[in-house]
């Protein structure tokens, strides 16, 4: 597996930010009498084709989402996925997993090895937390295409009617959680940044936040399109527990924006996939 890293400057905050920023959180009442407020179910057909999981060294270790390229794309061109750099590296050490794959609809017997890994700034051991989960997304490219329809990705500006794709440990299934909402935070305030109330959990990491687009001359009938990829949770006091109100400037759930940057990104490392099969 390849992966190229680009240093980047970081400012730090006093932020008492959690260190377990893959565990997402689940939002209710907080009310443990009454369980865990989990609103996810099985996501439907039409959308479990464009998802799957990541598996790597052996353990599943989050959600993937395979990229539309549109009808431009070279018929024999790879496919490209995203999800969340995090889920490529091990937590405690920092280090990158050595062999990894992506599980179309979480498909084992279908699971397609990993080819090549964008360049990003993604920095595991970081102490800004904040700071990380803004960097906490990468591209890859699979060793063959897939036959699965993929989802496409757009840098629009929405404040409902969110859905989330991604890993239920509990179900061992890809769920979704649906009519998320979107939140402002003064403590974690980044114009990169996503903060969102969807219902998840570790394996939710790299799972892609969806919203109902168009209809418009470009892609014709509405679709639902990626928003931002889901990373975890920022909190400044610790975890919240499970079914807990969402208080956004203690604890809140993040995904990484696409925006322009990250689609230059992905174009950029198109065309190097194209020149390196080339060479």
């Amino acid at each position: 597996m390849t992966c190229s890293l680009h240093n980047g400057k970081f400012f730090f905050t006093l932020l008492l930010i959690s260190n377990q920023l893959a565990q997402g959180a689940i939002f209710g009442d907080g009310d443990l009498g009454n369980g865990i407020e989990d609103e996810r179910t099985s996501a439907p057909s039409h959308l479990l084709n464009g998802v799957g999981t990541i598996f790597c060294d052996g353990g599943l270790r989050g959600t993937g989402t395979h990229i539309d390229m549109g009808t431009a794309a070279d018929n024999k061109q790879q496919a490209v996925i995203v999800t969340a750099a995090h889920v490529l590296f091990d937590a405690n050490t920092g280090e990158p997993f050595i062999d990894c794959s992506y599980r179309p609809e979480n498909n084992r017997l279908k699971s397609v090895p990993f080819a090549q890994i964008s360049s990003h700034s993604y920095q595991p051991l970081i102490s800004d937390k904040l700071r990380q989960s803004e960097t906490d997304i990468v591209f890859v490219a699979l060793q063959h295409r897939l036959y699965q329809k993929g989802l496409r990705l757009t840098p629009v500006a929405t404040d409902t009617g969110l859905l989330l794709l991604g890993y239920n440990g509990d179900t061992e299934r890809i769920d979704i959680s649906t009519d998320c909402q979107i939140y402002n935070s003064n403590n974690f305030k980044s114009e990169r940044l996503l903060l969102h109330n969807c219902d998840a959990d570790s394996g939710s990491s790299g799972g892609p936040l969806l919203k109902k687009i168009g209809p418009d001359q470009k892609y014709g009938n509405s679709q639902n399109q990626v928003v931002a990829i889901h990373g975890g949770t920022l909190s400044s006091i610790g975890h919240a527990a499970p079914g807990a109100v969402v208080q956004p400037e203690r604890w809140i759930n993040q995904a990484r924006k696409i925006d322009s940057a990250m689609l230059q990104r992905l174009q950029e490392f198109l065309a190097y996939l194209s020149r390196d099969s080339v060479d």
